[in-house]
């Protein structure tokens, strides 16, 4: 079996919280050991301690800035800065399983401030430039995969695109149809469109094995980014 790379908030590991604390969550405990595992804490990678002053984001007219409420420092391009560099520098990825409500790490659950008062919610930094840079892989936090079908799907996503990934290592004709013989049944209910474009890729014969690969990629990541209508039941 291949092992999905995940993106995993380093709180889930290590006592690396603003108060101190770790995260213990059951769902990713019993996965930590099927997956490969990129730890990042954006807030203790940019300097801060542990533990430290809260830290929350605040709508401005040009934006979101990262701030720290109790000592006035904006920390918002220091933020970002490292979540370009550390991306830039992440390949072969599969997903992420982030903190729920984190400034850094939320996903659409981060509290956002504007003139001193909660004005909705947001994605926290982290989240954000997961999402912009790595737009087709599936990216949740704890919370949120604590919904039996969320969690299903997000399963369904990882280890699919193990799959695909792996299969550049020794990548074949064979191989391809292979992997599309068995998953085009997924996608017969996920996407059908995007099915019907895969089996013209892998039909055509003047394609090269590369090309196939790279074009059977890009459609096979958005074929499973939209959940289907029909979705499997789940007991």
């Amino acid at each position: 079996m291949t092992k999905p790379r995940i993106i995993l908030s380093r709180c889930f590991l290590k006592p690396v919280r603003y108060d101190g604390g770790i995260i213990n969550d059951e769902f990713v405990e019993k996965l930590k050991n099927f997956v490969e595992i990129i730890d990042v804490c954006p807030e203790v990678d940019i300097g801060l301690g542990v533990p430290r002053e809260r830290i929350i984001i605040v709508k401005e007219e040009d934006g979101k800035k990262l701030l720290q409420p109790d000592t006035g420092i904006d920390l918002t391009d220091k933020m970002i800065d490292y979540i370009s560099r550390v991306l830039e520098e992440m390949k072969d990825i599969d997903g992420a399983l982030l903190k729920s409500k984190s400034p850094s790490c939320g996903v659409g659950s981060t509290k956002l401030y504007y003139e001193g008062n909660v004005h909705g919610r947001t994605n926290g930094f982290l989240a954000e430039g997961i999402k912009r840079r790595f737009p087709y892989l599936p990216v949740e936090d704890e919370e949120r995969l604590k919904d039996k079908e969320i969690r299903f799907y997000f399963l369904v996503r990882i280890f699919s695109l193990a799959e695909l990934r792996e299969l550049s290592k020794n990548l074949s004709i064979s191989k391809l149809i292979d992997f599309h013989t068995k998953y085009k049944y997924l996608l017969m209910i996920y996407n059908p469109k995007a099915l019907e474009k895969l089996e013209r890729i892998v039909a055509d014969k003047n394609m090269n094995i590369d090309e196939k690969y790279r074009k059977y990629g890009e459609i096979f990541h958005r074929g499973l980014k939209t959940k289907p209508k029909s979705f499997p039941k789940r007991a």
